[in-house]
């Protein structure tokens, strides 16, 4: 039974993997889309009256007819109603825009056309809940009204006899051309999802030094001014620590730039694994490196920093800390820091400076 059991769970597995998940959208996406489906919502409005009118319907009869559409179109346009509100009064104004048509052209099957057109249309939406209302529209409209008024449903003898019968072939016929549907929103998610994932590690990647894996200048440069008015405001310190290789030119040129390499890289992952995880630690050019030290006071900022030069691996260096005066901008701190760093190069490397 377990066999059969996990042969069962596997095949569930898989099915789930080829139905759409439904309601993956980003705003931005189904308001376009919405709007799309909404403009066309209000064309079948004038379509509808028009089509009335060549069929020898009065105009009363006509806006009659339209009425429910016209509703409908309304609420879909409601910027008050949320996003399932908005495409439930579509996906309604749209199915019942074909129920109408199928009614004025007198049941011509020809006009059943626009249900599977409209089914395309709401599939647009990538959500089960108005997938599904218009695939039991289409049945529901064929079975109940196919009863109550067979000429206005259909125009053969078979379906007049049998409307149930046939609201059941009509209504399988809509959900087999709806596969095609269906498979393309499981491939739009899909493709959808793999281009989330594409971006994210793009732009994880325009924020991370390629060579040592900590965030880049940029990161810097946008997250010192941020940590600054968010000091400004809570009333906590924060410090800057610059971060110099040692010597590194030398050893570039003596053991070639793969070693350089492979010195920055431990070295990065050294101090990573000594900061805070608050703390930020940035690549800022070359063998130079920036570290953040937000809600710190001065004397853990020194601590951190001793300890950050105390294990480098293989070559030493030198820092210059400052701390934040609650008035200065960021760039008059990492300036303060970056002239404590040359002071501490100065008096002979291998040591810190406090500006």
């Amino acid at each position: 039974m377990s066999v059969f059991a996990g042969a069962a769970a596997r095949a569930g597995r898989a099915g789930r993997g080829l139905v759409p998940t439904g309601q993956l959208l980003t705003p931005e996406v189904w308001a376009k889309r919405h709007r799309g489906i909404v403009w066309l919502l209000w064309l079948h409005v004038g379509g509808v009256v028009v089509f009335a009118l060549i069929r020898g319907k009065g105009l009363g009869h006509a806006l009659t007819e339209v009425t429910p559409i016209v509703v409908a179109a309304l609420a879909a346009s409601h910027p008050a109603l949320g996003r399932r509100a908005r495409s439930t009064a579509a996906v309604l104004g749209l199915v019942t825009a074909s129920a109408v048509i199928v009614h004025l052209s007198g049941g011509v099957i020809e006009a059943h056309f626009h249900f599977f057109v409209m089914i395309g249309v709401i599939t647009l939406y990538q959500d089960w809940l108005p997938f599904g209302l218009a695939l039991g529209y289409v049945v529901v409209h064929h079975s109940v009204l196919g009863l109550l008024d067979p000429h206005g449903v259909f125009n053969h003898e078979a379906a007049l006899r049998s409307p149930w019968k046939w609201a059941l072939i009509h209504g399988a016929f809509v959900l087999a051309a709806s596969v095609a549907y269906l498979v393309n929103w499981r491939l739009s998610e899909r493709q959808a999802v793999e281009i989330s994932r594409l971006v994210s590690r793009l732009e994880g990647l325009a924020r991370t030094d390629p060579l040592t894996g900590v965030p880049n200048r940029r990161v810097w440069e946008e997250e010192l001014p941020r940590e600054l008015e968010r000091a400004r405001r809570m009333g906590t310190g924060v410090c800057v620590a610059m971060i110099d290789l040692d010597n590194f030119k030398s050893y570039n040129d003596s053991f070639g730039h793969q070693a350089g390499d492979l010195v920055l890289k431990e070295a990065a992952s050294a101090w990573r694994a000594e900061v805070r995880s608050t703390d930020l630690l940035a690549r800022y050019g070359g063998e130079e490196f920036v570290l953040l030290l937000p809600g710190c006071a001065l004397e853990d900022a020194i601590r951190i920093v001793e300890r950050l030069r105390v294990v480098t691996p293989l070559v030493t260096c030198s820092v210059g800390l400052a701390c934040w005066d609650f008035q200065e901008a960021g760039d008059r701190l990492v300036e303060r820091a970056d002239q404590a760093l040359y002071a501490a190069k100065a008096e002979g490397r291998n040591r810190h400076v406090l500006a």
